[in-house]
């Protein structure tokens, strides 16, 4: 059996600012996977570094002053890995659900994408480029990103 996951990750530093909600979730052949839905809220301001988690799927973490470690830098959980489904793959999409307001410069010039994989009990990490043409905008705060390139690695 084999999970993936995924995580957005900040190249610059984020400023986030109380209410904003991030969303990811896989598309696969086109059909968004349940399990995949992965919500992130933020309820208190902060400052995102460098490598550190925007958002992630597979799970909802709410980051408020009660689940915030302020000696440690803002970021949120890391994904929950969801079963592969078993259907051979055609199509591989994440869908990003990202509040335009605070988002200045693109995406793809911002943040990177981590691709987490598990088979045979053995942990793998990928870091993935955003690469500007493979990234869809619908405003106001939609992105589906296209790692169908990744076909045959998953």
């Amino acid at each position: 059996m084999s999970f993936i996951g995924f995580e957005l990750i900040a190249k610059r530093a984020w400023t986030i600012l109380p209410g904003l909600t991030f969303s990811m979730s896989i598309l696969w052949n086109k059909k968004k996977i349940p399990s995949s839905i992965g919500r992130d809220i933020y309820h208190e301001p902060g400052l995102i570094l460098p490598d550190k988690r925007i958002a992630a799927t597979g799970r909802i973490h709410h980051l408020s002053e009660n689940t915030i470690n302020h000696y440690e830098p803002l970021q949120t959980a890391p994904c929950k890995l969801i079963c592969r489904p078993d259907f051979p793959l055609d199509d591989l999409k994440i869908e990003l659900l990202a509040p335009k307001k605070g988002i200045m410069e693109p995406i793809h010039q911002t943040t990177a994408l981590f691709l987490w994989s598990e088979e045979n009990n053995l942990l793998r990490k990928t870091e993935l480029h955003l690469d500007p043409q493979l990234t869809e905008w619908n405003p106001p705060d939609q992105y589906f990103m296209d790692l169908s390139f990744l076909i045959g690695k998953i």
